[in-house]
Parts: C-alpha cells; structure tokens; sequence
C-alpha cells in the first residue's frame, strides 16, 4: 500500500518536473549583483534554466546529505566506544571461562578424564 502510495504521488511530480526542465532550456545568466540588475559585476554564464535548477537541487541534497551526516557523529563515536567495550567485555569474559575451566579440572581432575575400558575376553 505504501509503495503505491509513493508512486502515486511521485510519478506525476517528476512527469511535471521533466516537462518543465525541457520547456525551459533558454539560455539565462545568474546574476549574483543587487544593485546593477541591467549591467551586474558579478554574473555567471548563459545557461539553459534546467542546468541551474538541477544544480540547486544537486547542492541542496548534498548540503543535506553533509549536515545529516555531521549531525550524527556523537552516534557514531558512542557507537565506536560501545563497540571497543562490548569486545574488551568478551575477552575478559572468554579468559574468566577459561580459568573457571582450568581450575574446574584442577580441582577435579577425574570427572574430566575419559573413562578407562577394559580388555574383555570374547
């Protein structure tokens, strides 16, 4: 239901976009100066509208992507520490098995040996 859902709404957001994109392939110059709109000291290129609007879009996602990935390095380095302490955990848990062990059979050493068959007649 979800994924019809998803589709429903997005194709015709992208059929919309796409029409837009090449309709507008006119060639406009990006001015970066406020006070001269007619003669601007600062201009970028003529290029074809869909360039800039793809290229805003591309640097929104990645400025995006960047501040969601800054934002979650606290989880990380907590999950980098709970990790190193999880397997300082397992060893000392794997070296307390084993001295448990070796004094068990110490302790005991006969209920760890294997029982001894004798030679029987046939």
């Amino acid at each position: 239901m979800k994924k019809w859902l998803f589709r429903i709404f997005w194709i015709p957001v992208l059929i919309v976009a796409v029409l837009f994109l090449v309709a507008n392939r006119t060639l406009v110059p990006i001015s970066l100066d406020p006070f001269r709109p007619d003669n601007p000291a600062m201009s970028t290129p003529a290029l074809p509208l869909w360039f800039w609007l793809m290229g805003m879009l591309f640097i929104g996602v990645a400025l995006g992507a960047a501040g969601g990935w800054f934002s979650g390095r606290e989880t990380r380095a907590q999950a980098r520490d709970n990790r190193r302490e999880l397997k300082a955990a397992k060893r000392e848990l794997a070296a307390l098995h084993a001295k448990l062990e070796t004094e068990e059979r110490r302790d005991n050493p006969a209920s760890h040996e294997p029982p001894k068959l004798e030679a029987t007649d046939v």
